[in-house]
């Protein structure tokens, strides 16, 4: 595996607790003010089921 490889691997990696920070900085450019609003509220309770839906309503992107 040569290094771009093993960078680009690494970078695309899914974790437990990878909550998609590239995606939540695409959703911020695309979702309307309420939209962030719930955003918001949904990071604050720590309810990450709601935040993939929300990303995935807003971005059609669905995190793992």
């Amino acid at each position: 595996m040569s290094r771009l490889d093993y960078f680009l691997y690494l970078n695309e990696l899914s974790y437990k607790g990878n909550i998609g920070f590239h995606e939540l900085v695409l959703f911020y450019k695309k979702a309307n003010d309420n939209e962030i609003e719930e955003m918001e509220e949904i990071i604050k309770s720590e309810n990450w089921d709601k935040f993939k839906k929300l990303v995935k309503k807003v971005l059609g992107m669905e995190l793992v």
